[in-house]
Order: structure tokens, then sequence, then C-alpha cells
């Protein structure tokens, strides 16, 4: 027995209106026995004669939930938000395992049950974890880090929140955040930082220092390249280096000397400016990964947060190098009463395109759900409309929508400026909102992304705990969708246990069997138009900033805002969807039609696990194809030093075509290198039969070692 229990007995006393005295008499024992099952000191026999005393329904349930065994899922909290569900999961699978391990289940069935089996024990892991992010992600100074403040209490003084300027979180008129930022609930205020790689911050310092170099030579012009890194990055790695930007000029004040090329001055060659650089940043010193606060005052912990992560944000701080992650501890819950444990990720602003790894690697997880930050007038904006479209023709995963919301980002004003279709104002805010959100609703259609909810909020002047609802209704719903299907998996188990006896029912099992065995042999080898990985490589080449094209080919095709691999793999996943998709449209229309055959009645429930699997098996088969594609040319291609060199060499040279020259090379290379994607085509192959056919195979009862019944001749 633990406190746990203890505790939910003393409330289900409480709520039956009886004192430990009046149970006590009941058990015939003293108060004081009582009074230690309730502090969690008791054995099974106290518990039980506890709750035979109180003789509630309620006593009489939690009874009942305490025999239940834990053999196939690890033991819940007692008090977890999903228990109800997943004790039902844990007797749904032991009826499975008693069901195959009988040694007398019709072949036609042991595969209904494994599949059933593996839904059950996915949909209980995923409820049994209450970990959830929410992830904030926007152009830059949309607003976003204030919001993720805001709504997450994040604030030095909540009673003066509302002037903005009390933020936990470093923030500005955009350009500030400088890596991811994630922030978590634990016992105290601390941060700890995940640094970038020397090689990597030594890169960086070279672009800072052939950009001074060349404005200080005179050589720059509007159509001259751009080397330097992005402000944010600029800006710190000055601090580190003890050569802060000096305060821009404006009317009135002239702009201060640039310590910088003040620097340059002394070491007019490049490689020595460089070298000086460097060594002023002290990166042998700056080895820590972890501070916190050792005080008691919360307000103190809450300013020395404030304090610290605005010095390592802008790299003011000399133990620590520069974040590639900080990770933010505070000692109170993000999301009070919610009963999950929910981290907030305030991601680096997007700077021209979302389509970034870091980005994507959060869409693609199933437990965090991300809300796309855009400016009031151009909600939804256009980098959050591409990046919706991006991972519909990348990605199979048919949840990930569900996962995501719009935020229209307001300013004092914007509600009442809109205006109804007859041109009246909004009479109030709540109706500015209903306008905005409309309009936010139909520019989502038009890209065919209509279930994609939206909401409408002003840091400044909305309550917080309105966006805090909106979020935790995003995830109960996302939890929700798992429940439900795991209820219908339950469903189909009992239907599958009541067939066993019955001739009809196995018949019908058996006919379903074979439409499954038959479509797989049809579509054992898949069709369709191969286009090659890289085409969506060549297209992001020609459409991306030149300085970011740059920065990646400087890297072997590896930068956080351009990913050569990403594309590649994402290249593949949108072929492979393409090619999947029919096929499964196919096997669609053959499960609705057993669905509508009244003699298959009892088949029913397992056909629409088929379909619901069906999409699982698909999204398997297209990330399948993505990381092939990544494996297969990652060492080829990232050790194709000339190649880069190449296309690094071509930037600045004021010839014009930057982007076009790069993406002829590289189309030059994958032409030449034709035998890449003749082995990617051969996994692809087998992935297709592994992650889609197969599974089909299995669920029709049939095993690995079941030869194809019939081969098209021309597969």
């Amino acid at each position: 027995m633990n406190t746990e229990t203890g505790a939910i007995l003393a409330e289900i006393r409480d709520a039956a209106g009886m004192t430990q005295r009046q149970v006590a008499e009941r058990m015939s024992a003293n108060q004081t026995r009582v009074s230690r099952i309730e502090a969690g000191d008791g054995d099974d026999v106290d518990i039980t004669s506890f709750l035979e005393a109180l003789g509630t329904p309620r006593a009489r349930s939690f009874a009942d939930l305490l025999k239940v065994e834990w053999l196939h899922l690890p033991q819940p909290s007692l008090r977890h938000p999903d228990l109800d569900v997943l004790v039902a999961i844990e007797c749904g699978l032991a009826r499975i395992h008693a069901f195959l391990a009988d040694g007398q289940v019709p072949t036609v069935l042991a595969g209904q049950a494994e599949l059933l089996e593996k839904r059950l024990e996915e949909a209980g892991h995923y409820l049994l974890a209450l970990d959830h992010d929410v992830v904030y992600v926007g152009e830059i100074g949309v607003g976003k880090t204030t919001a993720a403040c805001r709504q997450t209490g994040l604030v030095i003084d909540a009673a003066t929140a509302a002037d903005l300027k009390g933020m936990m979180l470093d923030t500005g008129g955009g350009r500030t955040t400088l890596c991811d930022v994630r922030v978590e609930t634990g016992e105290r205020f601390a941060l700890t930082v995940e640094p970038i790689t020397d090689e990597e911050v030594y890169k960086l310092v070279a672009e800072v220092c052939r950009g001074v170099h060349e404005k200080l030579g005179g050589e720059s012009s509007p159509s001259s390249a751009d080397f330097k890194p992005a402000e944010e990055v600029e800006r710190a790695l000055r601090n580190m280096a003890k050569l802060p930007r000096p305060p821009r000029s404006r009317k009135g004040v002239v702009a201060g000397l640039d310590p910088a090329a003040d620097l340059a001055r002394q070491y007019p060659k490049l490689d020595d400016l460089t070298a000086e650089f460097a060594a002023r940043l002290s990166l042998w010193r700056r080895s820590r990964r972890a501070i916190d606060f050792d005080g008691v005052d919360p307000k103190a912990g809450r300013q020395w947060l404030r304090s610290t992560f605005t010095a390592i944000n802008n790299g003011r701080h000399d133990d620590f190098s520069l974040p590639a992650l900080i990770t933010v501890t505070v000692p109170f819950s993000l999301v009070p009463g919610a009963r999950l444990a929910i981290a907030v990720v305030d991601t680096r602003g997007v700077d021209g395109s979302a389509v970034r790894p870091d980005i994507l690697a959060h869409l693609k997880n199933d437990r965090a759900v991300t809300l796309l930050c855009s400016k009031w007038g151009s909600a939804p904006d256009p980098s959050a409309q591409n990046l919706l479209t991006y991972v519909t023709e990348t990605d199979a995963d048919s949840a990930l929508l569900n996962r995501v919301a719009v935020v229209a980002l307001a300013r004092s004003g914007d509600a009442l400026s809109m205006r109804h279709d007859s041109g009246e104002s909004a009479e109030d805010v709540a109706q500015g909102y209903d306008i905005k959100l409309g309009h936010v609703e139909d520019a989502l259609q038009k890209i065919g992304m209509q279930g994609v909810e939206a909401f409408a909020f002003d840091a400044s002047a909305d309550n917080p705990a309105d966006l805090t609802t909106f979020v935790l209704d995003k995830i109960g719903s996302v939890r929700k969708v798992q429940a439900d299907a795991a209820r219908a998996t339950i469903a189909a188990v009992d239907q599958m246990l009541s067939n066993r006896q019955e001739a009809q029912a196995l018949a019908a099992m058996q006919a379903v069997g074979g439409n499954l065995e038959r479509f797989a042999d049809r579509h054992h080898a898949l069709r369709g138009v191969r286009r090659p990985a890289h085409d969506r490589l060549i297209a992001a080449v020609t459409t991306l900033h030149p300085r970011t094209v740059w920065a990646a080919t400087r890297r072997a095709g590896r930068f956080w805002n351009f990913d050569v691999f990403q594309y590649l793999g994402d290249g593949a996943a949108a072929e492979a969807k393409v090619r999947s998709s029919e096929v499964i449209a196919g096997l669609t229309a053959i499960i609705e039609s057993d669905q509508g055959n009244p003699e298959l009645a009892s088949a029913h429930g397992f056909l629409a696990q088929i379909l619901a699997n069906a999409a699982q098996w698909e999204a398997d088969f297209v990330n399948a194809s993505r990381h092939h594609a990544a494996a297969v040319y990652h060492e080829p291609l990232g050790r194709a030093q000339d190649l880069w060199d190449r296309c690094e060499a071509a930037y600045g040279t004021n010839m014009g075509g930057y982007r076009d020259r790069v993406a002829a090379e590289l189309r030059g290379w994958f032409e030449e290198n034709v035998e890449l994607r003749e082995e990617l085509d051969r996994r692809v192959t087998r992935a297709w039969e592994t992650s889609f056919i197969a599974p089909v195979r299995r669920a029709a009862g049939l095993t690995a070692e079941t030869p194809v019944a019939s081969v098209q001749s021309n597969e």
C-alpha cells in the first residue's frame, strides 16, 4: 500500500460522510488503525475491510479497481486521468493473451488477434504517458515568445504582466530568441544549456568576420552577397568576444564606433581577423552546462531567471557557449490543474521558410500541439500556409493536422477594426475575433486545411487562461482520439472472442481474410510514377534565400535553416505517399464493400480495425522511405567535398544566378550517381513489402512464410 491509496481511501470516506471513528466501529477496530490505513500504512486485508465498512458504490468500484492485475501495461497512478480506459485496455490485453495461449485458435482469427493486440498496446502506452509539448512557431517579430510567457505564467509579476515588460524569457522586437527554448516544471528555477559544437561556432565566426571585413574594405554593394549569419547569432558572438555592435544611428545621434571594425583594422588579413575573433571567445572556458537559483524567494527567483536567461541568450554570460537548446525549469505548473506534464517550447523565429528540421520534428511529434502564430493582419501568414501544405505532401500521419492550430496574435484596436461583409464595424472585441477567425478559416479552406483550428489572442488584454483552455482542449482531443480508438479495438476484441465457436462467423472471417490475401497478392509490387527524391531539394535550392543556400554548402548540406538531407528524405516520402495513395484507396473500397455486406456482419468490427491500421501502415511506409533516402545519400553526398566547394565558391562572385548554379551542380551530381537512386528504389520496394503488404497478409491470417498466391505477370 502507498500514500496515494491511503489518500484516496480518505477521500472516499469523506464523500460517504463518515468519520474515522465510525469506520473503525464498523471494522471492529480502533481509530488509530483507520488513521494508519489512510496514511498509507496498511495491507490488502486492511484496505478490503476499510472499503467494506464504507459500503458505498464508490468504495465497491475502488475495490474492483484494486483487484486489477497489471501484467501487460505498467501500473498507472490511481489518479491517472485516463485510468478507466487503461483498465479496459489491460483487461482487453489479458483476454487476447488468454485467447492466443489456448493453442486451439483458428488460423483465420490469429492474425486478427495479433493486430488487435498491437493496437491496444500502442493506445495504452500513449495514454499511460502524461507528457505533452506545446510548441510556439512564428515568424520573426510576431510576438510568439510574449504569448508563450503570458499563457504559461512566465512573468515577473502577474499583476503587471499586461504591460508585456516583465516576461521571464528574453523578448523584443524580433530576432531575439537564439535557439529553441524548452520550459519544464521542476523543483527550482534552473537553466540547462546544450551548446552548439565548437566547430560550428568557428564557422559562424568566420562568417561574421567576412561580413565585417568586406564592409570595411568597401567591397559591399546592394548587389553583393550577404556573408553574415543571422542578426541574433552575430549579436551573441560579438558579445561573447567583447565586441558588441554599437547603437544604430538615429535622428540627432551618430552611431558609435564598431569595435569589430577596429579589430579588423588591426588585423587586415581575413584569416588573422577570424583567428583573433575566435580566440577572444575563449570557448575552452565556456564549459558550464547548467545553473540554478539557490534562493527561496519566488519573486527573486523569477528575476534571477530572467536576467540569467537574457545573459545566456545574448552571449553575455562568460561561463556558457553559444546555445543550441536552452531548457528552463520553473517550480510551478505551466498549466495548473491539468493533471498532465506539459512543457512549452519557444522555437527560433521563422526567417523566410518554416520548413526547417526542428519545426518539422515538433510537428511530427505525436505528443506535441503546435501553435502557428501569425500577426493579426496576415493570419495565417504565408510561412504557416506553406508549412501546412508541405507536411500534407510529405507526411502520411492522418492525425498530424489535428495537433496543429493557427493563433492570430492581436494588438490593441485590431479586433475593433474588423468589419462584417456588410461593411459594419465589429461591435466589440469578441465579435471582432469571430470575424477574424472566419477569415482565417476561409484562408485555410482555400489550401485544403479546413480541419485546422484557429484562435485569437491579445497578450496585453486577454485573459491568458482562455489560451490555456484552448491548448488543453487540443491536447484533450488528441488523447480522446487514442481513447476512442482503444474502446473500438476492445469492442472488436469482444466480437472476435464471440466469433470463435460460431461457424458462420468463422466463414465470414475466412471470406474477409481471402479478400485481404488477394489484395496483398495484387499489390505485392508497388507501381506508380517514380520521381527522384532530389526533385524537392532542387526546387528548394532555387527558392530559398541565397545566403541560406550558401550556409548549407559550407556545412556539407546540413544547416539549421536548410538541411539538404531533410529535403531528400521528404522528397522520397512525398513520392511514396503518392504511389501508395491509390492502393490505400483500393483497400478502403474493399473494406467498405465488405462492411456493407450483411453476411459479413460478424467481421465488421475487425474490418474497421483494418481500415484504422491501414493509415498507420501507410505512415510507416512513408517514414521508411524518408529514412532510406537520407541513409542512402548521407555518406556519399556528405563527403562530396568538391561538389560543396564548387557550390560555396560561386557565392558572392557577382556573376548572378547563384541558386540556379547550385541547383545545376546538385542535379549533375545526382545524375552522375544514378546507382544511389537505384539503391533507394530497392529499399523503398522492400519497405512497401515489410511496412504495408506484410501486415495486410498477417491480418488475413497468413504467416510471413506463406507464399504469394499469384503475382501478376507484369510485376
